[in-house]
């Protein structure tokens, strides 16, 4: 019997739980990464963890261009969450500036980097879905709030055993205060509105491969 509802029609209950289950299958991807990179030879968790916020700053520009680019393609709730996280991003990107010049690290003494092959794919990545299908870099978006509220309890932990100052942790304590609620917020108004199959679809897409992408940056990154 027909029943005008296509059949591969996620519910909004139905897409939270698979956005859920794919970030969650992402943060052990990520955790693991993170893990393997904080630990290995040599143990210096400061130069590490200055490491990965040097990387997070050059990113955040071009975070920043994307979720733009992607509001202005959709409208309504979707447009207006994509841009509430593109201001947030400029905010916690200065934050994360703060941090490195408690570490010591000022822009001025950063060393040359090139990205690491995961941070570069996710560049691409994003670039190509901001254009394409703006939809989807809702589906980035989650799993990087997600990944946040998911690790970095553990991450701040860690670093404390590491001696790092909780004066130098301030972009990771946000995130470790701030992700959940934003994630359930975001999550809920993502399940609600959208609802085309195709889109579904491309989200959760992406909330896969951009999980991938950022533990395989993770895992790559040179130390300072």
């Amino acid at each position: 019997m027909q029943t005008g509802i296509d059949p591969l029609a996620r519910t909004p209950p139905e897409m939270a739980e698979a956005i859920a289950s794919g970030v969650q299958a992402g943060a052990r991807r990520y955790r693991g990464a993170i893990m393997r990179y904080l630990l290995r030879p040599p143990l210096s968790l400061r130069a590490k963890y200055a490491a990965f916020l040097v990387d997070l700053v050059r990113q955040s520009d071009h975070m920043q261009t994307v979720l733009r680019r992607a509001a202005e393609r959709l409208s309504g709730p979707l447009s207006d969450a994509l841009r509430l996280h593109q201001r947030e991003e400029r905010q916690r990107m200065q934050l994360a500036l703060s941090d490195l010049s408690r570490l010591g690290h000022h822009p001025d003494d950063w060393p040359q980097r090139g990205f690491s092959a995961g941070d570069t794919a996710l560049r691409a990545y994003c670039t190509t879905l901001s254009y394409e299908r703006p939809v989807a870099m809702l589906g980035v978006l989650l799993t990087m709030i997600g990944l946040g509220a998911e690790i970095s309890p553990s991450i701040v932990r860690l670093l404390g055993v590491g001696a790092i100052p909780r004066e130098a942790m301030r972009w990771l304590l946000l995130r470790e205060s701030s992700d959940p609620a934003a994630f359930r917020t975001l999550s809920a108004t993502v399940a609600e509105h959208v609802q085309d199959p195709e889109e579904q679809t491309a989200v959760l897409e992406a909330v896969e491969v951009s999980g991938e992408l950022l533990a395989l940056g993770a895992a790559s990154r040179p130390s300072l």
